[in-house]
């Protein structure tokens, strides 16, 4: 039996011993038990578009299960969950028409088109030509191109679900016009890791420009048991993967965890083992650059994986074969046992699928020992207020309830002072705080501003084409970076806005607690949540405030040769930052009035709680009580107390 097995058994001993009890607040308790009896793992798989992330699944399960493309078809969020008793089955869920023209206007937006509405988007996209476009917006063309091919027959389905075979889906998600109306696709299919609870989620590629598609990553940071991440061997450490790796920094630092696992695929087309050494330093280098405090990093070929695994089963497979052959540049491999487990051996699969399993059952092992111990001193303070309570109603003459009734008096007392200047003495610490984040958040975007500037404006986007028009390019490029950049350090503000509130509300019921003349009423520490949603705003920063500037291009060896670029940039940061400040201010402004809020809610909730207990404390004074209850009580606080670190 399982740590996690273990942890359920005694929660659920502790619910046999407290279930009638009154008085003893359960929903600790029957949370604590839904999530361990909720067994699954959930691990998150991120990556670009063509970093190999169905790759790397289809071979952590074994077998093609997922499509494999090139071009964006996974931006849906694709589950692949245990099958229900052993039969495979798949469920589509299409795009609503308002999150399909959320997708399509940004994609619009990012070609400098304009429609008026879904259909006016299709009707435009079917004349788009990809060659009018630049290199890196033509997928974008090819995709609303797809989109516009397969409306007639996936319009009509747009916000259904509909069952299909693990056939079907296939064919279904590598055919680009009818993928791009797909929202969501849930496997159920058996698998050697699905066997003990794992769940793959396949995430939207993270150089999406969907806003959809970022607050579901910043949902599966948060959320999932661990974090896959996945770069491709020949382009490891894009823009895009800087972005979610600084977000996912910040997410982590919060949290005060470390589950990111980076995958750089595709290592058989290393040329050396030197070369492959110093890709998965740099990588490891960059990671550290950007907040992760300890990279795990794993070269892996996801295909020469996925190829070993069928073969070993079926070493007749021709495709399995036939990928094989091609990745080792050995059209005379044969599938013998020595020849696949040494291709298994190449993959390098066999490390990341140790560690991460390893990995993940001791933070299961750890969290329920923990949630199994706060579960267990929750439910012994209860029980020890009720004893007292009872202990106090059975023994007490007429004077020690005067006595008891004057500190009940006292301690209403202290409750209604703090709730009347919890604004005045509670709120403003923490909005000082806050303020001070907001001030930091900004330093790291002066100190990230000169690598963004000269990312956009790059030498080779000025080899071709008017430099005027480039020039235009490269200050949308910027500001979009910018935008982005502004919108994680939002994100991990929210978080950190709601850790300090949940402290300001921790350190406030400590204040109250010392002295506290009524331990038949204990403080409890109040219960602080933000919804971190208001955080998913959209920023536009304003690519004009770059213009007045572009006096500083003369021509490109001018600008990168002579100092140009140097002159624009330092020239254009205060404006840029004047910009940078108002944002962060305004956006910011609000998430921190809502956790001023949600402290000033939470607390006010708390005191209500206390002057609830202490009434109805009061009113039992004067109750009868049978002393084989009081008995009863004293048992079940001996078994809580003797169940601290052991079997209840």
């Amino acid at each position: 039996m399982s740590e996690r097995d273990r942890a359920l058994v005694r929660l659920r001993e502790m619910r046999s011993l407290v279930a009638d009890i009154e008085g003893v607040d359960l929903r600790p308790l029957l949370r604590a038990i839904e999530r361990l009896e909720q067994k699954s793992i959930t691990i998150a798989v991120f990556g670009a578009f063509s970093a190999g992330k169905s790759s790397l699944l289809n071979a952590l399960l074994g077998r093609p299960l997922l499509a494999v493309s090139p071009q964006p078809t996974t931006a849906a969020i694709t589950s692949v969950r245990p099958a229900d008793g052993g039969r495979a089955s798949v469920r589509i869920t299409a795009k609503s028409r308002d999150e399909l023209w959320q997708d399509v206007r940004a994609l619009l937006d990012a070609l400098g088109q304009r429609a008026s509405d879904l259909d006016d988007a299709v009707r435009l996209a079917s004349g788009l030509s990809p060659a009018k476009f630049p290199i890196h917006l033509r997928r974008h063309v090819r995709f609303l191109k797809a989109l516009a091919e397969g409306y007639p027959e996936m319009g009509p389905r747009m916000g259904e679900q509909w069952e299909v075979s693990l056939e079907e889906l296939r064919d279904f998600s590598a055919d680009e016009k009818r993928a791009a109306y797909v929202s969501q696709v849930d496997v159920w299919a058996d698998s050697r890791l699905g066997e003990r609870g794992f769940i793959f989620v396949d995430t939207p590629g993270v150089d999406s420009i969907h806003r959809r598609h970022t607050n579901v990553a910043f949902q599966y940071m948060r959320e999932a048991d661990a974090i896959v991440f996945v770069m491709y061997y020949t382009h490891a450490f894009s823009q895009a993967d800087r972005e979610f790796l600084l977000q996912l920094s910040g997410v982590q630092d919060v949290a005060g965890t470390n589950k990111l696992f980076s995958v750089v695929n595709a290592v058989d087309l290393a040329e050396s083992e030197e070369e492959l050494a110093a890709v998965l330093e740099r990588v490891s280098q960059d990671e550290r650059k950007l907040g992760v405090r300890e990279p795990r990093v794993y070269p892996v070929s996801a295909q020469l994986a996925l190829a070993a695994r069928v073969l070993a089963t079926n070493p007749h497979d021709e495709l399995a074969l036939e990928m094989a052959r091609a990745r080792l540049g050995r059209p005379d491999f044969e599938p013998t046992r020595d020849a696949v487990m040494d291709l298994e051996r190449r993959a390098g699969l066999a490390a990341l699928e140790a560690d991460l399993t390893d990995f993940c059952a001791r933070e299961a092992d750890r969290l329920a020992l923990d949630l199994v111990e706060r579960t267990r001193q929750a439910l012994v303070r209860d029980v020890e207020a009720l004893l007292e309570k009872l202990t106090i109603a059975l023994t007490a003459d007429q004077a020690a309830r005067d006595a008891e009734r004057a500190q009940i008096a006292r301690a209403r007392g202290l409750v209604e002072e703090a709730a009347s200047s919890v604004e005045a003495r509670a709120l403003p610490p923490l909005a000082r705080e806050l303020e001070e984040l907001l001030f930091h958040a900004g330093e790291r975007v002066r100190f990230a501003y000169r690598d963004m500037f000269r990312e956009a404006f790059h030498p080779g986007r000025f080899r071709l084409g008017n430099p005027q028009d480039k020039l235009r390019e490269a200050a949308r490029e910027f500001a979009e970076t910018l935008s982005r950049r502004l919108e994680i350090e939002l994100r991990t503000f929210a978080l950190r806005a709601e850790q300090l509130a949940a402290k300001a509300a921790g350190q406030e019921a400590a204040r109250l607690a010392e002295g506290w003349p009524v331990h038949a009423v204990p403080v409890r520490e109040p219960d602080v949540s933000l919804d971190l949603a208001t955080a998913d705003e959209v920023i536009s920063f304003d690519e004009g405030v770059l213009a007045p500037h572009f006096r500083h291009f003369r021509s490109p060896k001018q600008f990168f040769e002579e100092g140009g670029q140097t002159a624009m940039m330092d020239a254009a940061m205060p404006a840029v930052m004047d910009q940078v400040k108002r944002k962060l201010e305004e956006s910011g402004g609000r998430v921190a009035k809502r956790a001023e809020a949600a402290l000033a809610e939470s607390l006010r909730a708390f005191y209500a709680d206390l002057v609830t207990s202490l009434d109805a404390l009061a009113a039992a004074l004067d109750q009868p009580v049978d002393p084989a209850e009081r008995d009863r009580l004293a048992a079940v606080l001996a078994s809580l107390r003797s169940a601290a670190g052991a079997a209840v």
